[in-house]
């Protein structure tokens, strides 16, 4: 059953700016697992977000717009009982609008502050396969984002915290802020720093895997099914982490730091890994798709390293490292026995 109540006060607590990270986390988790709360939380959003700037003059213009705006929504109802549950979810939309408008009003009159924004400004950067790209983000934080890979974050943080949302793959380099603490929200757990350099492999259907290079991170996994307190685990330097969330399995590991960034310097390095995951990491950074004829050889293990090599090169020398067939087309690459 939905608390729809519940969900509500933490979009408002969001919009405001005013949510914690555990609110922000079981926000997050509540979109992922309801798709109807997801269409819901943009009507929000976009509502409060595509409001130009504030003055104190026009708050109360802008309230108006903005309720009015939700109610329109209301208009293509065709049963009572879904008469009911529109009418209850547009009350509850209305007053988390008078909520964030209203907290706006309440800063832009607390002295003579230039005006505000009714909520943080977002930017969304995402990459397609064979694509990285680079990101300095407005604290002095770099970030190397990866292939197949999505980060959102604000124009400028704001509060005691600075807080990210990654998908996919991305090396951080983070400023050090002992004040503002450094998290990243991630599908399956958090990641929190005060200021340190480490890599983030959190790719769906993938276990998710960290690895700091300097410094360290408390890694949070978001636990399924019955488990509700998260372990708090901490990553130093050549310590990697790997968690699977549909099984809760939590497996900590030495590594070679400067090898799980390598990647952001163009070069490949396979240790042990299967050829399923190495065929995995090359559909990304090849732009291809991998397919293969028989399962034997997605378990075979190899190693390799590669800089700025072909994908013809690195087939050529896996498959002297363990045979197999492969062949390359201009859209798929098709491993066989």
């Amino acid at each position: 059953m939905i608390n729809e109540e519940h969900f509500v006060l933490l979009v408002t607590r969001k919009l405001a700016g005013s949510a914690t990270p555990a609110e922000l986390a079981e926000l997050e988790a509540l979109l992922e697992q309801h798709p109807v709360l997801k269409e819901r939380y943009h009507y929000l959003y976009h509502y409060v977000e595509d409001t130009p700037h504030l003055a104190a003059e026009n708050t109360e213009q802008a309230l108006q717009r903005t309720l009015s705006k939700i109610k329109s929504q209301q208009t293509a109802i065709t049963s009572p009982e879904t008469k009911i549950r529109k009418m209850k979810w547009w009350k509850w939309a209305a007053a988390a609008a008078v909520l964030v408008l209203g907290t706006t009003f309440f800063y832009l009159n607390k002295g003579n502050h230039a005006p505000l924004a009714v909520s943080q400004k977002w930017v969304k950067r995402s990459n397609g396969k064979a694509t990285r790209s680079f990101i300095e983000l407005a604290d002095g934080s770099k970030i190397w984002l990866n292939a197949e890979s999505m980060l959102t974050y604000p124009e400028k943080f704001k509060g005691d915290s600075r807080e990210i949302f990654l998908e996919g793959e991305a090396f951080f380099d983070v400023a050090t802020n002992a004040k503002r603490p450094f998290i990243i929200h991630l599908k399956k757990g958090t990641i929190k720093v005060l200021g340190t350099s480490f890599n983030i492999r959190a790719y769906e259907n993938e276990p998710v895997q960290t690895a700091v290079v300097t410094g360290k991170v408390a890694f949070i996994p978001r636990y399924e099914g019955a488990k509700k307190i998260s372990d708090t685990i901490l990553v130093t330097p050549d310590v990697k982490v790997t968690y699977t969330a549909s099984s809760g399995t939590l497996i900590k590991g030495n590594t070679i730091g400067a090898e799980d960034k390598a990647w952001t310097e163009g070069r490949l390095i396979f240790r042990n890994a299967t050829l399923e995951e190495i065929g995995a990491s090359l559909q990304r950074n090849f732009n291809k798709q991998v397919e293969f004829e028989a399962n034997a050889p997605k378990q075979y293990r190899l190693t390799g390293s590669f800089h700025n090599n072909t994908l013809e090169d690195i087939m050529y020398y896996l498959s002297k490292s363990k045979a197999f067939h492969y062949r390359i087309t201009d859209s798929t690459l098709v491993i066989g026995e």
